[in-house]
């Protein structure tokens, strides 16, 4: 019997992404890029208040199940900004040692340090003070507990829209006026922080959802087939204008023709640009890097894919202050 007869068709491992999480991972990757590059962030400076008051350059200790009191401390936003060399003039602004006392802003990416009472502490230090970023929950967590009285600061950048996969997780406990920092964040005992930042859904949030699926074949006598899927984008914000203006930037990528990245590829080589903790890999590949060719040290996929039939549906007021808005975009790729 020929082996053409025994075997699944285009499937070679079990264990391989199939082309629906290729797809929801590269529009997420794409998005969420595509909406800093395109000066989607906030930077926090010291010193920086917010228009309702509150300290936003200072960090809050966490009670963490999962470490010591006194390791973790968090900002009032999650999904800092480590990428750097956007498209805009201005940059996610870190700070940087200057001499023995003192320190400047540059424009460069992630976090270099935090200062612990009025003293710098470097990321790439050591001793008492030693820590890393966690970017997608905004946190610093040191390596030891340091005094839970002590007073944590850092400049970082906060991305605007977070962009996700509309499954369990995206169905979270909603966080209103997160862009606030007065208020619950500075409370211990209630409030909205009492939650772990991972159970937190700050708006605006920008959810992938992944719908349907048709072929055609793609040329007579071929194997090859036009595979278009349909997905949903779910936005959900606090204020009417907020989601017309994302629902809006999302039905422009219409007829947008998008390289893909080989997530299969990036996995063997471990070469994500975050690790398990949240932190930068050395060498963080930005998405620009990991959707270049090969040869450039990328990992782009041998398809392309093109967003058409932009329609948008259903924009409604779930609540005086939660708005909701979908946009359906068809995907085709040829495999």
């Amino acid at each position: 019997m020929a082996e053409a007869f025994t075997r699944l068709n285009k499937i070679t491992h079990v264990g391989e992404s199939t082309l629906t999480s290729k797809i929801q991972d590269n529009l997420i990757e794409f998005f969420d890029w595509g909406l800093v590059n395109a000066g989607g962030f906030f930077n926090m400076t010291i010193p920086i208040s917010g228009l309702y008051g509150g300290d936003r350059y200072k960090l809050r200790l966490v009670d963490d199940p999962y470490h010591t009191s006194g390791q973790v401390w968090e900002g009032f936003r999650s999904n800092w900004v480590w990428q750097s060399g956007l498209a805009t003039t201005d940059q996610p602004e870190t700070l940087t040692k200057l001499g023995t006392t003192g320190y400047s802003s540059k424009s460069a990416p992630g976090i270099s340090g935090v200062f612990v009472g009025n003293v710098f502490q470097p990321t790439s230090g050591v001793g008492s003070y030693k820590h890393y970023v966690d970017y997608p929950r905004g946190r610093v967590i040191f390596d030891s507990a340091i005094d839970t009285t002590s007073e944590v600061k850092a400049e970082f950048s906060y991305k605007w829209i977070k962009v996700t996969r509309a499954d369990n997780e995206f169905f979270r406990e909603i966080q209103y006026r997160s862009q606030r920092a007065d208020g619950d964040f500075t409370f211990t005992g209630s409030g909205d922080y009492t939650q772990l930042s991972q159970t937190r859904l700050q708006l605006p949030v920008l959810a992938v959802e992944m719908v349907g699926r048709s072929s055609e074949p793609y040329a007579l006598g071929g194997t090859s087939h036009i595979i278009s899927t349909d997905v949903l984008f779910h936005v959900l914000a606090e204020e009417s204008h907020t989601r017309d203006k994302i629902v809006d930037i999302v039905s422009a990528q219409q007829d947008k023709v998008l390289h893909m990245i080989d997530v299969d590829e990036v996995g063997k080589e471990e070469d994500f640009p975050l690790d398990y903790r949240g932190t930068t890999n050395q060498g963080a590949k930005r998405y620009p890097d990991l959707v270049n060719i090969s040869s450039d040290g990328g990992y782009r996929d041998s398809r392309q894919m093109r967003l058409t039939n932009a329609v948008t549906q259903n924009p409604e007021e779930i609540s005086p202050n939660l708005y909701h808005g979908t946009v359906r975009l068809k995907v085709e790729v040829i495999r």
